[in-house]
């Protein structure tokens, strides 16, 4: 009976898997553009419908990477559907590997040029709407005089900005760390995306960077 049990969930793996295909003209990236580091696509039960998930990033391949197109992309088998995040809503270019921990997916990804702005998204699957749900949002870019960096918890409100500012005089880089909080009016979801979105949740703590 338990090798019954097992060849079945090995079929309605195999099945799900089945469903899920890396679109025609893309491929998945091997490495990061941004580190070297290796990359992989991430199988879990991101759902929580017992049955695994893929989330991974492709790019068109047959393209320079600055000018392809690049997505994040998250097949849930709940939906049998595949969510695709686009790297054009940040500017973005280059991406760390993605992060999963705790049910939150990490995903980090850099626009080009002397800025080096950074965009961090963290999701997880709600529940309760059964949607993927942007609940943590970092930004961060280089400044003249050092470096600027926000977190922002979407679930509480609670934000914190962190400036390092090299100090000629004592030849060290001091930090400035400032907290707040602006409780967004609904939650955000995928569905939700836009580039104005984020350039509205780039300026959260806005009075506290020093440029």
């Amino acid at each position: 009976m338990r090798k019954i049990y097992f060849l079945f969930m090995l079929l309605i793996s195999s099945y799900c898997f089945s469903q899920f295909k890396i679109p025609d003209g893309f491929s998945e990236f091997k490495e990061s553009p941004s580190n070297g580091k290796e990359m992989k696509r991430i199988v879990v039960d991101f759902d929580k419908d017992k049955k695994d998930d893929v989330i991974t990033l492709i790019y068109q391949s047959e393209y320079e990477l600055h000018s392809a197109k690049k997505y994040l992309i998250l097949y849930l088998s709940s939906k049998n559907k595949t969510f695709y995040i686009d790297f054009d809503l940040f500017n973005g270019v280059f991406v760390i590997p993605l992060k999963y921990k705790n049910d939150v997916v990490d995903f980090l990804v850099y626009q080009e040029g002397t800025g080096v702005y950074g965009h961090g998204l963290k999701l997880r699957f709600n529940q309760k709407v059964k949607e993927i749900q942007l609940i943590g949002y970092d930004y961060s870019y280089r400044t003249p005089s050092g470096h600027c960096s926000k977190t922002y918890n979407l679930l509480t409100g609670d934000y914190t900005v962190t400036n390092d500012v090299y100090n000629m005089k004592t030849n060290k880089i001091e930090f400035q760390n400032f907290k707040g909080n602006k409780k967004q009016s609904k939650s955000i979801f995928i569905k939700n995306f836009s580039s104005q979105l984020f350039e509205k949740l780039s300026l959260v703590g806005k009075e506290f960077e020093l440029e």
